[in-house]
């Protein structure tokens, strides 16, 4: 679905990603994970297009968007959760999720599946972004994304700053939303109890490139935690 061939990115003349390989088959739940810097969260921009990608393809459901503007590219179908959120405070939780309407002309409407899985959203309807917990911007996050019908979720960080319990709600969501609706997921993540529980398939990143890869059942946690903290 999802294939990244030989990916150079850069912010100004600084190069991150360097001949960067990468694929998210259909139906799955990949993560991508390293040490802070090495250069995960470039990789999550690259696919959306947020950063400089002077060398390499990306190619998304049959379509080479290596050069597609961003907006485009949540139209073929990529959702896409930054690190950090990035919802308005100013705004309603209503307005926010509505936002991810705009790809459809702001047509349509929240899919109802959606709220069953953050119930706690519909009752904040009127209350602005910014006063709701950590926890809660991410599912509204999450939905907002989820509003444009992805064919596949991108996720940066989802537990980052998130309390245990709210942690939990997320993981159950994320499997929800592949297993049920069918929708492909990758995600960048440092929690590695999170990853090893949630992902089928496992990228470990190092200064800008994979240094391992394997279908998660087949990897030793504390091996793969080894790696990372070596």
């Amino acid at each position: 679905m999802l294939k990244i061939e030989r990916l150079d990115a850069c912010y100004g003349e600084s190069r991150v990603i360097h001949a960067l390989d990468l694929s998210v088959e259909k139906g799955s739940i990949t993560c991508l994970i390293g040490r802070n810097g090495v250069g995960k969260s470039t990789t999550l921009k690259s696919i959306m297009g947020l950063v400089k990608t002077p060398a390499g393809s990306i190619t998304f459901d049959g379509h080479d968007i290596t050069k597609m503007p961003p907006y485009n590219r949540v139209k073929l179908g990529i959702g896409y959760v930054p690190q950090g959120r990035d919802i308005f405070p100013q705004l309603t939780v209503q307005e926010n999720w509505e936002i991810g309407l705009q790809s459809k002309g702001g047509k349509g409407k929240i899919p109802d599946y959606v709220f069953e899985m953050f119930p706690v959203l519909p009752k904040f309807a009127k209350r602005k972004g910014g006063d709701l917990s950590g926890g809660q911007q991410q599912q509204l996050a999450i939905a907002r994304a989820l509003a444009a019908d992805p064919k596949i979720l991108i996720l940066d960080e989802p537990t980052e700053g998130i309390q245990p319990s709210i942690i939990q709600d997320i993981g159950a969501a994320i499997r929800k939303i592949n297993s049920e609706m069918g929708i492909t997921v990758l995600l960048v993540e440092q929690y590695l109890d999170f990853v090893m529980h949630i992902s089928g398939y496992l990228y470990i990143m190092e200064k800008g490139n994979i240094v391992l890869k394997d279908a998660t059942n087949n990897l030793d946690t504390e091996h793969v935690q080894k790696i990372l903290t070596e």
